[in-house]
């Protein structure tokens, strides 16, 4: 009889650079480690050819076409048979016993569906996600955090970056660049939206996920990301996020 993985890990790749294969090293470093699968959205810029080179036991999975994050993601739901399910962007990293404490803890909180750890900047400094639920507010404190005022206190509130968090916490959204979900419940959400190309997917999964058990923030499990922020220096990208932010609100309902 086959044993199949306790843990297993996705990777998007979109052009996404040398930093990829330092991710896809620190998954293969991972205690346990993850059966790893890597879909590429067509980038034709070699780095497939190089990890099917460098990570041979790695599962590769090429597409014809760019299908954005969450169908990319997506690509991999029928080929799952862990326990486990790590969502891990092409620029994280992270300790190899980090997935060991993860699992651990969900081991021993089943109304936990969703674990998210706490996000750091290259430097050392905390990126401060968003946490809190997802509001029209929120988001312009996102986008207008540099002005001050109420949209600085705004984006704090919704990152709970004054609330000195210490302990694990019960939060209404998880990062997509870093997540540990119970892959039963990621079955049973059969995945990221597919409507949802590029932005605010991870919102959509928050939201569903909520439906099925707890998502936990702890600060005590860290990983970096070095966080490309095509949305803030692009007008596709900033197009994009708009698109989203107006897709989630369409199909949630509009909130101050």
């Amino acid at each position: 009889m086959k044993e199949f993985p306790r843990v297993s890990a996705c990777v998007v790749l979109y052009r996404s650079g040398e930093q990829a294969l330092e991710t896809l090293q620190c998954l293969e470093d991972s205690r346990p480690r993850p059966e790893i699968f890597v879909v590429d959205n067509h980038s034709g810029d070699g780095l497939a050819a190089r990890v099917a080179e460098r990570f041979p036991d790695i599962r590769l999975l090429p597409q014809a076409e760019n299908l954005g994050f969450g169908r990319g993601n997506n690509v991999v739901l029928p080929l799952l048979h862990s326990e486990y399910h790590l969502l891990c962007n092409p620029d994280v990293t992270f300790p190899p016993e980090l997935l060991d404490r993860m699992t651990a803890w969900m081991d021993a909180h089943p109304e936990a569906v969703i674990l998210t750890p706490r996000v750091m900047n290259q430097d050392g400094t905390e990126q401060f996600l968003p946490k809190g639920e997802i509001t029209v507010r929120h988001l312009l404190g996102g986008r207008l955090e540099r002005l001050g005022g109420c949209f600085r206190r705004w984006r704090r509130e919704f990152t709970l970056a004054d609330a000195q968090v210490t302990g694990p916490r019960k939060v209404h959204f998880a990062t997509g660049c870093f997540l540990l979900i119970r892959t039963e419940a990621f079955r049973t959400l059969q995945g990221f939206d597919p409507r949802f190309f590029l932005y605010q997917e991870d919102s959509d999964l928050s939201r569903r996920a909520e439906q099925l058990g707890d998502i936990v923030y702890h600060p005590d499990m860290a990983v970096t990301h070095a966080w490309a922020r095509e949305n803030t220096r692009t007008l596709r990208g900033n197009l994009r996020q708009v698109r989203s932010i107006c897709q989630y609100f369409h199909k949630w309902g509009w909130k101050w």
